[in-house]
C-alpha cells in the first residue's frame, strides 16, 4: 500500500497554520474523523471549525466539520 503525505491546517490571515493531528497511515481515517476527534481538534485549534483543510499529496481537500 502506497504511504500518503498528509498534512492538516486551517486557513487565517492570508497563510495556512498547521494543525498536529496524528492518524495512521489509513488515507481515509486521515480525511474523517469522528465526532469526538473532531471535539478535540477544534478545542485545540478553535480557528480551524469549518476552516479545516488536509493536502494529501500536493492536493488541497476542505474538510466538513
Amino acid at each position: 500500500m502506497k504511504k500518503h503525505e498528509i498534512i492538516h491546517y486551517y486557513k487565517q490571515g492570508g497563510f495556512n497554520h498547521f494543525v498536529n493531528v496524528s492518524v495512521d497511515d489509513n488515507l481515509f481515517a486521515a480525511v474523517t474523523f469522528t465526532d469526538s476527534e473532531l471535539k478535540v481538534i477544534l478545542q485545540k485549534y478553535p480557528l480551524a471549525k469549518d476552516n479545516l483543510f488536509a493536502l494529501v499529496d500536493g492536493v488541497e481537500i476542505k474538510l466538513k466539520s
